[in-house]
């Protein structure tokens, strides 16, 4: 029987291969190679069309002939039953998971029909024998155009025209879902739907969708709707007499979606404007707010990119603000700008520009930004750097920088902007003037002589600083500028464990400025007993003239490095290993106050006491140093590391502490020789908790000025002689952290971060609310810090800031994520900024609310919001805001 079966097979598929190419072989002159029709049902057809395929000579004389089907290119197919062909129709019917492939149009059915004449195909499911409600099909016609899916009860398409008709059908496409009782493809970027839905949720039952009895899309554009009707849940929520979306996908001109809604300035409208992408490598927003007591803000925002070359934007603000009510005492009516530009070049792979330049009116950031960072800036800084190197050796580079700084704060009388106009650096790379020949390999092979280097570096700066106004009115500008030369001079010769290094360092400033200083006295108002008051007044007088400051110093240093070991072997402990390196060094300073290098001047205080200034203190690069200095320093680094076993041949390395201890001794001075002694350390215990911090100490006795009780110093007096203490603690500062966190696990429910992901969501975000959705993949998150630090060089008065700052974030559900951050003084014992972030996943909606409960900036913004970057300005918000801005 086995064999009858097997017979009976192999005549059917014989009889269907030479009807095939019989029809093929009759029909050459109408079916050129392109276009010949390539069965895939078995491996005996695809060997016998091969054949045919080989023919080149009745190929080559038919190249110009064009088939009448307008079949263009190979169509492949394959059924799983069986394929039927009749010759006097040109009619193929395939049954049984049919599958036809022709460019990129692909379908997949459980019926199929092509007719070769008409050049169309129908495509069909049949009635599910399974199902017991008699209503179920089964191999429902799957047509994929590209990147494009149509699904349907009933599937008509003509290859010659690429029109089409699909009935009860679901279209896939740029990430929507169309569905509609008839779906009409009338060109290849054109469909016309009739009964349509559209949705961006890809349930089998969308949570919402936008109904409409006629729909056009054209591909990759837009979708036209009229009249629209939106649905959330089967529910109507409201209509409109049309609606476009937009399908098309990366950046797009668009209206920019407003919030509304009502506020101390009265009722709001902010963000309302439009997003115009003008080409490739160029995009511009502009957008306003606006309220109804005569509030207004004016925003710009130009982008431009060329990749691999520069990218920048230019932002500019105007806003007019209006406060209280017109004459009351409260009333205001001010005007604030800002204006920024970032710049980034590579111009060459030598030379590069970076700019980053803000202008804004000093209340700007206050009144108008919604950003917290913006509202507790202190001082606005701009840069503009243009850096160029010369390859070679040695190598030379060239830095151009001007920049500003702008501070916020700036009590009356005090430097309100500071600016560089400009600063240029140059500098030669070390080099090395005894090496002649050729270069040897390896540093032990050089001579002592052959190991001093050299470098030279030198800096050109010009400022001009603005005093703001005193209550006088009188406002004070400062004009700086000086050239600042360095040649350092250094070698590094071993000497059997040691490496010694020589030292030698030459700084010359030239300036154009220098001053006078002098106490002025003058006198009050007498009183009606002829009593006046005493006002002493220091005086500064520029004196104008070219000066040139030199000063040196010199030294040398060695250093080494030794270690112990310890080998327990206990607890899984491998060894322990001590590692010091200890540095010493000698410098030598002259004492350049000396009236010999005529770089410092006297005058008498209001004690009568003789005080010492420098010419160049008010300089840019600063003057001589005053103290001469011939110390010894000594600094005793430490690293303690520990090794455990992990496995059999497998170690762990972990670093249990790392200290270093420093001080030094000037035998210059007349008193108070030693440094303080400084001590640093840090340490890590596993990957749970990172410790660090560090400490200074006094050798010396502090004492008040008689003549001053409120001042005092220390003396030359050791602690040990006068209290039997070796030292006293001047500063001391410590910082724990701790980051912990779950095992990283698939999610559901939002995307999980990865390295693009920001630079997607700042090319696909048009709304200026755009947050980056949180990553559901990480359970939970802790992160805590802890700073402590302490100043006492007068022990009556000790300077304390104490800080805890937490993060906390969890996944309440799987669709619920919290996040809470704040940071408590534990000083002043208040909060500081805490902020409450809640997200809900609802498959194509979020809902977010951001909450700050206290502060000067407290707020909260409340918003459910469609998913899709399409669809993001379908929205519902609520707001509210202690400044009003949002």
């Amino acid at each position: 029987m086995e064999g009858r079966k097997h017979t009976h097979k192999l005549l059917a598929v014989g009889f269907l291969l030479a009807i095939v190419f019989a029809f093929s072989h009759a029909q050459l002159r109408d079916f050129p190679q392109k276009v010949l029709v390539k069965p895939d049902t078995s491996l005996a057809q695809r060997d016998s069309l091969a054949k045919a395929s080989t023919d080149t000579t009745k190929i080559d004389s038919l190249k110009a002939v064009k088939s009448p089907s307008g079949i263009d290119s190979v169509v492949t197919y394959s059924s799983t039953d069986s394929v039927i062909y009749s010759l006097s129709t040109k009619t193929m019917f395939m049954y049984g998971k049919g599958n036809i492939r022709y460019k990129e149009l692909g379908l997949k059915a459980e019926k199929i029909d092509v007719n070769w004449n008409t050049s169309t195909l129908d495509a069909q499911g049949v009635p599910d024998s399974t199902d017991t409600s008699k209503t179920g099909y089964r191999g429902l016609p799957d047509l994929i155009d590209g990147n494009e899916t149509y699904r349907g009860m009933r599937v008509a398409y003509n290859f010659k025209t690429k029109k089409g008709k699909i009935g009860a059908g679901t279209t896939e496409m740029e990430d929507g879902y169309y569905r509609g009782e008839e779906i009409k493809r009338v060109s290849s970027d054109v469909l016309f739907i009739s009964d349509g839905k559209y949705t961006t949720c890809d349930a089998e039952h969308p949570h919402y969708y936008f109904a409409s009895p006629r729909m056009k899309m054209v591909v990759k554009e837009k979708i036209v709707a009229r009249p629209m009707y939106l649905y959330v849940d089967d529910v109507p929520i409201f209509a409109l007499p049309f609606g476009v979306f937009p399908t098309e996908r990366g950046r797009r001109s668009g209206i920019i979606a407003p919030a509304y809604g009502e506020s101390a300035r009265g009722r709001y409208l902010v963000h309302l404007g439009y997003y115009w992408a003008i080409n490739d490598y160029l995009d511009w927003k502009f957008y306003a707010d606006g309220y109804t007591k005569g509030t207004w803000v004016l925003y710009s925002d130009l982008n431009y990119a060329l990749r691999y070359n520069f990218s920048g934007g230019i932002n500019a603000s105007y806003a007019k603000k209006i406060g209280g009510e017109r004459g009351d005492p409260s009333y205001e009516n001010t005007k604030e700008f800002s204006v920024h530009w970032g710049h980034s070049q590579q111009i060459d792979p030598t030379m590069a520009l970076i700019v980053d330049f803000t202008l804004a009116s000093t209340s700007f950031y206050r009144n108008v930004s919604y950003n917290l960072n913006d509202f507790l800036r202190q001082e606005i800084r701009s840069n503009a750097t243009l850096t160029k190197r010369w390859e070679g050796s040695p190598e030379h580079s060239l830095t151009l920088n001007v920049s500003r700084v702008q501070n916020l704060q700036a009590p009356s009388g005090q430097p309100e902007i500071s600016d560089v106009l400009p600063s240029v650096g140059f500098s030669r790379a070390q080099s090395y003037p005894f090496r002649f020949g050729k270069r040897r390999e390896a540093a032990t092979d050089l001579a002592w002589y052959e190991l001093i280097s050299y470098s030279y570096g030198a800096q050109l700066l010009n400022t001009r600083t603005q005093f703001k106004a005193d209550p006088t009115g009188f406002e004070k500008v400062d004009e700086r500028r000086g050239i600042l030369h360095s040649i350092p001079i250094t070698a590094a010769p071993k000497v059997g464990y040691f490496t010694v290094a020589p030292l030698f360092n030459y700084t010359e400033k030239w300036y154009d400025h220098s001053i006078r200083r002098s106490l002025v006295t003058t006198y009050g108002v007498p009183d009606s007993a002829g009593r006046r008051d005493t006002i002493n007044r220091l005086v500064d007088t520029d004196v104008k003239g070219f000066k040139a400051v030199r000063h040196f110093d010199l030294g040398i240093a060695a250093s080494t490095k030794f270690y112990g070991v310890v080998q327990p072997n206990i607890l899984g402990i491998k060894g322990i290993r001590h590692q010091v390196m200890p540095t010493l060094s000698y410098t030598y300073q002259p004492d350049f106050s000396k009236a010999s290098y005529g770089y410092y001047g006297t005058y008498r205080d209001e004690f009568g006491d003789v005080q010492k200034y420098s010419f160049f203190e008010r300089e840019v690069f600063g003057g001589a140093p005053a103290e001469e200095r011939q110390a010894i320093g000594l600094r005793i680094g430490n690293v303690i590391e520990m090794k455990t076993a992990a496995g059999d041949t497998a170690e762990n390395k972990f670093q249990l502490l790392n200290f270093d201890v420093s001080t030094g001794y000037n035998f210059a001075r007349d008193s108070l020789r030693f440094d303080d002694i400084n001590l640093g350390y840090r340490t890590q215990i596993g990957s749970l908790l990172n410790i660090s911090g560090g400490s200074t100490f006094s050798l010396y006795k502090f004492e008040l000025d008689p003549r001053r009780p409120q001042f005092g110093r220390r003396v030359n007096k050791f602690l040990v002689s006068e209290t039997g203490q070796l030292a006293q603690m001047t500063g001391f500062s410590l910082s724990l952290s701790t980051s912990l966190s779950g095992e990283k696990k698939k999610s559901t429910a939002g995307p999980v971060r990865s390295a693009d992901d920001s630079l997607r969501q700042r090319s696909k975000a048009q709304n200026l609310y755009d947050t980056p959705d949180p990553d559901f993949s990480i359970p939970w998150r802790m992160d805590l810090n802890w700073n402590f630090s302490q100043s006492q060089q007068d022990p009556r008065v000790k300077f304390r800031q104490s800080n805890i700052g937490a993060l906390l974030s969890f996944n309440l559900t799987e669709s619920w994520k919290i996040t809470a951050t704040t940071n408590y003084d534990v000083i002043a014992k208040q909060f500081a900024a805490p902020q409450i972030d809640v997200y809900r996943d609802l498959h194509c909606w979020r809902f977010t609310l951001h909450w700050e409960p206290i502060g000067a900036n407290r707020n909260y913004r409340l918003e459910i919001r469609l998913k899709s970057p399409q669809l993001q300005d379908v929205k519902v918000t609520k707001q509210q805001s202690s400044r009003d801005v949002f």
